[in-house]
């Protein structure tokens, strides 16, 4: 008896499957190896060995004289802000020593809070050195500005521009 011969079977295109996907995760893995492991190295990140406390360093006297403004911000450690703005009154330099009406100084004082880098000054009242002037409005309620500090530079970033104060 006679057996025909066989005939070769076709063989079906092959799909992309288990072999696909094991190629398709070891080039994944050896693109995100590259970038390494994250680093928690940002001052602010709670994870970091060597945070920086900006709250310990934020305390202190920061002093700023541009041709905008003659002030002083002291704030202390148990969230009490004071604002020193020293104007004169008829014009020229200020000496920051000299007395009403040579220089007219402005003192407001109120609370501050810091959270992360956002620091929040509320100013509840003030006075000033001139015997017969009225206060001033109050600077702006509860504004908040972000902060950058280092041991000698503490920087106000605001809408309009950074305002950079010098420890004192």
């Amino acid at each position: 008896m006679m057996t025909e011969p066989s005939r070769p079977q076709s063989v079906p295109p092959r799909s992309p499957g288990r072999g696909s996907a094991v190629l398709l995760v070891l080039l994944f893995l050896a693109a995100i190896s590259g970038c390494g492991v994250p680093e928690r190295d940002h001052v602010l990140d709670p994870a970091n060995p060597n945070p920086v406390d900006i709250a310990a360093l934020l305390v202190g006297t920061w002093s700023r004289v541009d041709a905008e403004k003659n002030e002083i911000y002291t704030l202390k450690a148990d969230g009490r802000v004071e604002l020193y703005d020293y104007t004169a009154p008829g014009g020229g330099e200020v000496d920051r020593n000299g007395s009403y009406p040579q220089t007219l100084v402005i003192t407001y004082y109120g609370s501050y809070a810091l959270v992360g880098n956002l620091l929040r000054l509320s100013f509840t009242g003030g006075t000033t050195n001139n015997p017969d002037g009225s206060l001033p409005a109050l600077p702006e309620a509860d504004k908040v500005v972000s902060i950058q500090v280092t041991r000698t530079t503490l920087t106000l970033k605001e809408r309009d521009g950074d305002r950079v104060y010098t420890r004192i």
